[in-house]
């Protein structure tokens, strides 16, 4: 039905743009673009921006900035933002302007085109209208970003407000982050807090987070179960974390599923170490690859040391290495120790040394009963002290009682 009267509705236009109404050709163009016929739409967009409709300017522009020519959507926004029509249309080709400028790395040029849209509707002796306020907010926003960018805090913070105050939570969100960089955590909380009452699911999210830095899981926890039950996966892995901590493991589990099949790797991690903890190796080892995939590099120590218990040490030394690649300082201490256990020392002691250089106190034992093994007892010694420096206690003891295995009593 509501087909039936859109052909009609798009019947009655095309009349009226065959009269001679500019107007109505642009309106068969958005018609077009609404039923995704991109290209009608920018054949009847260009025909009547090419007879001085500004709206339809703007609309081509967009099209064309979609189809990669930008330099062409310049210049059709130029028009709009500079011709006679209504100073709503005119704001809005110099946001889209300011948006390309952005890209492009021009930010004075478009922090300009931003402060003259806004004053240009704030002079307008036009009454408001939500489009109006919508687009005025939408500037404002943008605006305080680049301040913001610039190091202009003070300023942002007035240019967000005025938008957030007309309920733009867009500018909320971004005043509520400003807030937290600045070091406000109150004033941060009541703005996230007013995005979330006004139903803005990224806000409920940042205000849920905030307070779990603040140590308050319990007022966290609606926000998180809105958030998750509204299908936002950060949410959901967020909501796992607060159960995980709190002993709830079945419920955990089941968020962690859902944001781990919407590819969150950290839900995947943790999913996969309650998954193991609860004796099911199989499904833990599937979400341990699926998070080292994913690039989690604990998942990949994981995976090294599920493989080893397995008894598959080749596997093992392939996951370990992978870690250890990935930066993983205990990945780095593994797949050494394996090594060197296969006779592969010089690899070992490169592993080593850079596990050591990262601060492991346990590559640093090893190093040094390698070096002490290959006949440098004097570097082996030094690194072994470090390893008892750094929390490894026995680490000299076990390196003499290597040698004196090797060697025989008399070190």
């Amino acid at each position: 039905e509501e087909r039936g009267e859109s052909a009609e509705a798009e019947h009655w236009i095309r009349r009226s743009a065959e009269a001679g109404n500019v107007n109505a050709v642009g309106a068969i163009g958005y018609l077009r673009e609404t039923h995704g016929d991109l290209e009608g739409a920018h054949e009847w967009y260009r025909a009547a921006a090419g007879r001085g409709d500004p709206y339809a300017m703007v609309r081509l522009s967009l099209l064309l900035v979609r189809g990669g020519r930008p330099e062409e959507a310049r210049e059709w926004l130029r028009k709009a933002a500079g011709g006679p029509g209504q100073p709503l249309v005119r704001a809005d080709a110099m946001r889209q302007l300011a948006h390309l400028a952005v890209q492009d790395g021009v930010r004075a040029e478009a922090e300009r085109l931003l402060r003259e849209a806004v004053s240009m509707l704030v002079e307008a002796d036009e009454p408001a209208t939500q489009e109006t306020v919508q687009v005025s907010n939408e500037l404002l926003t943008l605006l305080g970003s680049l301040l913001r960018d610039r190091g202009e805090s003070a300023e942002a913070e007035t240019v967000y407000g005025w938008a957030a105050e007309f309920g733009h939570t867009p500018a909320m969100i971004e005043l509520g982050r400003l807030m937290e960089e600045r070091g406000r955590p109150a004033a941060a909380e009541e703005w996230h807090r007013k995005g979330a009452e006004a139903g803005d699911l990224r806000s409920a999210l940042l205000l849920a987070m905030l307070l779990m830095e603040q140590r308050r899981p319990a007022e966290a926890e609606p926000w998180l179960r809105r958030t998750a039950e509204a299908g936002v996966p950060p949410g959901m892995d967020f909501l796992g974390t607060l159960l995980e901590k709190r002993g709830e493991f079945a419920e955990a589990e089941r968020w962690y599923r859902e944001a781990a099949e919407a590819r969150i790797d950290h839900a995947m991690f943790r999913l996969a170490y309650l998954v193991e903890k609860r004796g099911d190796l199989t499904e833990a080892l599937h979400w341990y690859e699926r998070a080292a995939a994913a690039g989690q590099d604990m998942a990949m120590l994981k995976m090294g040391e599920l493989k080893e218990r397995q008894g598959d040490r080749d596997a093992a030394d392939r996951w370990y290495e992978r870690a250890a690649q990935a930066g993983n300082e205990f990945g780095m201490f593994h797949v050494a120790r394996l090594r060197t256990d296969r006779g592969a020392h010089e690899d070992a002691e490169m592993w080593l040394r850079r596990g050591s250089a990262a601060g492991n106190a346990n590559c640093m034992a090893l190093l040094g009963i390698l070096l002490a093994e290959q006949g440098d007892v004097t570097a082996g010694e030094q690194w072994c002290r470090r390893a008892m420096a750094a929390g490894v206690p026995n680490a000299l003891t076990d390196m003499k009682a290597v040698l004196e295995a090797h060697r025989g009593p008399g070190l």
